[in-house]
């Protein structure tokens, strides 16, 4: 990896969101348990299957004062102002790459500069899109299921068939887009069966509408 001159790796970082949602009735508190509103947290890149819909955080405790480091694993929606930087400091750097209980190995690092940009800007867009929202768990899986679905992927299209408009989407703009993905969805699942396999849809002719009216949802979402 190309490091910056003096520093011991990339990574992106973040602030905790002023204000965040917690619990099934979206309680409004003012930034988390461990970190304050605002506070910069070192972010890891995702370390499971989930897309990073939940990342390891490195960041100064809010009850420990300025000197203590906690790694934590935090839900991505409370974070926003993503960016890459260099890190000095060798507490970060420890708590970094410090093994987790459950595995036997170092947590992943940002393989290089350039990644770490592509995500922070792609998380960035996503962060935009779940403004003005109680539900922004929720909101936050239609987006994921969305942008894969725009990059022509297969595998999350049905968590569409699955959601409750009304709860993730924020203006009529919104809903039409969502219903232009819904209706083909829908059509193809009621020609080819719901069990049909994944490559079944991508392989009918009508994908490439469905992957252009995801790419279109996309774009009003996070605008």
């Amino acid at each position: 990896m190309e490091e910056p001159p003096g520093a011991l790796t990339w990574c992106v970082v973040a602030n905790v969101a002023a204000e965040t949602t917690y619990g099934p009735d979206a309680e409004v508190r003012r930034g988390l348990r461990h970190f304050a509103g605002g506070a910069k947290v070192w972010v890891l890149p995702p370390q499971w299957g989930d897309g990073g819909d939940s990342v390891f955080v490195i960041g100064r405790h809010r009850g420990r004062g300025q000197s203590r480091y906690v790694r934590i694993v935090i839900e991505r929606f409370h974070l926003t102002n993503f960016r890459v930087r260099g890190v000095y400091s060798p507490a970060v750097h420890r708590e970094l790459t410090r093994p987790w209980k459950h595995w036997d190995r170092e947590l992943w690092l940002w393989d290089t500069r350039e990644l770490a940009e592509q995500v922070a800007q792609r998380w960035n867009l996503v962060s935009t899109g779940l403004t003005e929202v109680r539900r922004p768990r929720k909101r936050l899986e239609l987006l994921g299921a969305v942008q894969n679905l725009a990059d022509g992927g297969i595998y999350r299209w049905d968590t569409l068939l699955r959601l409750t408009p009304g709860e993730v989407l924020r203006n009529d703009l919104e809903a039409a887009a969502f219903e232009a993905v819904l209706a083909l969805l829908q059509r193809m699942v009621g020609d080819l069966g719901p069990d049909a396999r994944y490559e079944r849809y991508s392989e009918d002719p009508r994908w490439t509408d469905v992957v252009d009216a995801a790419a279109a949802l996309f774009t009003v979402m996070t605008s």
